[in-house]
Order: structure tokens, then C-alpha cells, then sequence
């Protein structure tokens, strides 16, 4: 493996076939890679979590309609369809600058720009300027995260892959916490514009490391190159099968069960900075440390009896999720559920973006990576609704039962297509 440090990497389509040439022997050595990578996705999720987790709620507390918020959240679908712009962003770089580090930095000087904009408007008197630069600052991080994604596949050996996926799932998910609890808590206290100001902050840490980046080196891939590669990658039954079938299926039992927890602890009089402590601080803190175990256990020992420990694990936590469904259940025992559900979750998440990084082709790194991860959040977004809406109807005991045995079933599939597929994982289009 360490020959791939330095440019080709055997089976995954690199070389003449994949228009990629060798990087500098030596150029970045392996701390600095993965302080790249998590500097990189700290601000992966900001301007997301910040329209999707916060935003919403800071309009519905100023009064404006449910209905009305209901409709403003519909403009997220410009961000998850941003494995549309992958070919976009593996055809169209600089050389002097960095193919990948030139759209980072183009992007996130914008990301700040823009944040800084919204600091000066009143969300609610200024709602429709409001909305027009949120949305274009959608459409700006659409571009921007998924050139992260190209420029982590680019940076990081095989070797490396289960590690530094930890890692992203870590920031990720600290990202997330970022831009919606943290944007919240910030806003209570000191208003929109202090909110926004800080959000900007946050983007001078990548900003300070792509200074000093130098992105390895590679030819230009043939200009119709990118667009044939977002076709092939369906066309291929072992990425379309894990893009369509083993991901969905894997992550299903969570996003159901995951749906209702709100409504459930509502349910049972849990207040508000209950329900935040829980889910949004203990259980992302959480979900952050023990990503960061996953990836080393990834590659540690391999791909097949992490997705064992993390589907079994997460299937038992839901079943604790019982007794809360039913009316009842202690608060420790629902708190620790709800805890390590969410660990169980950021171990998955850690296994799917490890094989996804896997299966991605150096030559169309961004459109490869950025795919199943859309794939991911356009499925939470509906079978989340789905969760709710079944929950309506069957009540909540039977929705937790289903979403455990579906986890079971999930990590079954998981399992079955890892073994099957995990020789040859990497040689997707060669």
C-alpha cells in the first residue's frame, strides 16, 4: 500500500486509463494529510445544518408560519442534488492553484461573503432577501462539499481510507453541531447578526490550511471524461447496487426509528433542554468520538466485523427505545439509548464512507465520493417523513420493532455484499 502514497494506486482505475498522473513523492506526509481532511470537513455541513437545523426554527420563533417554513425547507433540494455538479467540479480546475484547492478557496471566500451579507438583514423583515442569498449560499456549499470530497479522495492512499473516514464523520458531525444546536444556542443569546458573524468565522481554519496546501499534481482528464464517468457509475452493477440498494437498506432501520424520537420524549414530558442536552450535545459528542474508533477499527480489522458490531449494536440500542414507545421507560435507560444509537450510527456512517471512497476512481473523485453521500441525504430527508407519517398510523411501539429488525436485515446485506464484492471494490471502470 504505501506505493499508493505516491500516485498510482493498482485496480482503481488510475494511470493513462484514468487520466491521473503521479503526485510529488513525499509531498504531504500522513499527519498533514488527515489535518487537512479534518480541517476540510469542519465546514462540510455548515451552510446545510445551519438552513435545515436552525434557520427554520429561528423564523418559527419570530412568527412566521409553519406552512411558510414547510415550504422554505423544499430550496435544501438544490444541496442534495449536488451530485449533479460532481462532473462539473472534476472537469473544470486550476493548475497553478490546485484543481480541487482552487474551487475550496474560491467557494469558501464566497461562503464567508455571503454569511457576512445575511449578518446585516433582519431574517423576518427581510425575508425574501433573506431567502435568495440562503439559497445561493445552498447552491455555493453544493459546490464546495463536494470539492471536498474530490480533494479527499485525491489526497488520501487506500491505507488511509478507514481512518480518515472517521475522521470526516467526526468533523461532520461537529459541523452539524456547528451550524444547528451551536447556531441556536448562539443566537438566544446574542442575536442573528453575532450568529452569523461566527458562522463566518469558522471557514478562516480551512482557510488558513489550504494556504498552504499543495494538491498533488495530475494531467487533465479528457474534457467529456467526467460526464461519461457520473453515467458509468450506474451503469456498473457494483457501485449502482451499493449506491441503490446497500446503503438504502443498511441505513434504513435508523432513519425510520430516528424520526420520531422527538414527538416520543415530548410525549413523556421531556422539556426541551432535555431533548437538547440528549440528542443534540451528548449524543453527537458522542457520535464524534467514537467515529473516530470506527475508522481506526476499520482499519484495523477490516471491512467485514465492523458492520457486524455496528448494525447488532445499533438494532439492540433501538430495542431499548421499547418501553419510551409504549408510554414509559426511565430516563436513563431512554438517554443512553438515544446515546448510542447515535454512536451506532456514526460507525455506520464511518463503514459507508470508507467502501464509498473505496469504490471512487481518482479520475472523477468529486462525482464518485459525492454521490452515495447525496444518495444518503436525500433518502434520510424522505424516509424520515415516511417514519413519521407510518408512525401516525401504526403507532409508535410497532415503527421501533420494524426499524430494529430492518437494522438486522441491514447489516445482513451489508455484510453479504462486503464479502462478495470487497476483493475487487476498487477496480470500478478499469
Amino acid at each position: 500500500m504505501r506505493g499508493t502514497e505516491h500516485g498510482v494506486v493498482p485496480g482503481t482505475g488510475n494511470g493513462p486509463t484514468g487520466q491521473v498522473g503521479p503526485a510529488e513523492p513525499g509531498q504531504l506526509g500522513r499527519a498533514h494529510r488527515l489535518g487537512v481532511i479534518t480541517a476540510l470537513f469542519l465546514v462540510a455541513d455548515i451552510g446545510y445544518s445551519f438552513f435545515f437545523g436552525a434557520l427554520g426554527t429561528i423564523l418559527l420563533g419570530r412568527g412566521v408560519s409553519l406552512g411558510t417554513v414547510a415550504l422554505i425547507n423544499l430550496l435544501g433540494v438544490v444541496y442534495f442534488s449536488r451530485f449533479l455538479i460532481g462532473p462539473v467540479i472534476d472537469r473544470f480546475g486550476s493548475v497553478r492553484f490546485g484543481h480541487y484547492r482552487a474551487w475550496l478557496l474560491s467557494t469558501q471566500v464566497v461562503l464567508v461573503l455571503l454569511l457576512v451579507v445575511l449578518a446585516g438583514l433582519d431574517p423576518v423583515g427581510n425575508l425574501g432577501p433573506t431567502l435568495v442569498l440562503m439559497t445561493l449560499l445552498l447552491v455555493i456549499s453544493a459546490f464546495h462539499d463536494t470539492a471536498i470530497n474530490g480533494m479527499a479522495v485525491r489526497l488520501l492512499p487506500p491505507s488511509d481510507y478507514g481512518v480518515a473516514n472517521g475522521i470526516q464523520v467526526a468533523a461532520a458531525s461537529l459541523s452539524i453541531l456547528i451550524g444547528s444546536g451551536g447556531a441556536l444556542f448562539l443566537y438566544s443569546h446574542a442575536g442573528w447578526t453575532t450568529t452569523l458573524l461566527a458562522l463566518a468565522t469558522v471557514f478562516l481554519i480551512p482557510l488558513a490550511v489550504l494556504a498552504r496546501l499543495v494538491e498533488p499534481v495530475v494531467r487533465p482528464a479528457d474534457r467529456s471524461e467526467p460526464w461519461r464517468a457520473l453515467l458509468s457509475f450506474f451503469r456498473h452493477r457494483r457501485t449502482a447496487v451499493w449506491t441503490l440498494l446497500v446503503i438504502p437498506v443498511f441505513l434504513l432501520g435508523d432513519w425510520l426509528a430516528s424520526a420520531p424520537q422527538s414527538a416520543m420524549l415530548l410525549a413523556v414530558d421531556w422539556s426541551l433542554d432535555e431533548i437538547a442536552l440528549v440528542q443534540y450535545t451528548l449524543a453527537v459528542a458522542a457520535q464524534a468520538g467514537v467515529a473516530l474508533v470506527a475508522g481506526a477499527l476499520i482499519t484495523r480489522f477490516g471491512r467485514t466485523a465492523p458492520v457486524v458490531v455496528a448494525g447488532v449494536v445499533g438494532a439492540v440500542a433501538t430495542a431499548c427505545l421499547l418501553p419510551l414507545a409504549f408510554g414509559g421507560g426511565g430516563y436513563g435507560l431512554t438517554a443512553g439509548a438515544l446515546v448510542v444509537m447515535a454512536v451506532a450510527y456514526g460507525a455506520k456512517m464511518t463503514w459507508v464512507s470508507t467502501i464509498s471512497m473505496e469504490l471512487a476512481r481518482k479520475s472523477s473523485a468529486a462525482t464518485d465520493y459525492t454521490i452515495p453521500m447525496s444518495m444518503i441525504g436525500m433518502c434520510r430527508i424522505v424516509l424520515s417523513s415516511v417514519g413519521l407519517g407510518l408512525a401516525g398510523l401504526t403507532g409508535y411501539p410497532v415503527l421501533i420493532a420494524s426499524s430494529v429488525l430492518v437494522m438486522l436485515v441491514g447489516a445482513v446485506v451489508a455484510l453479504v455484499w462486503t464479502r462478495r464484492h470487497l476483493s475487487a471494490a476498487a477496480t470500478v471502470g478499469s
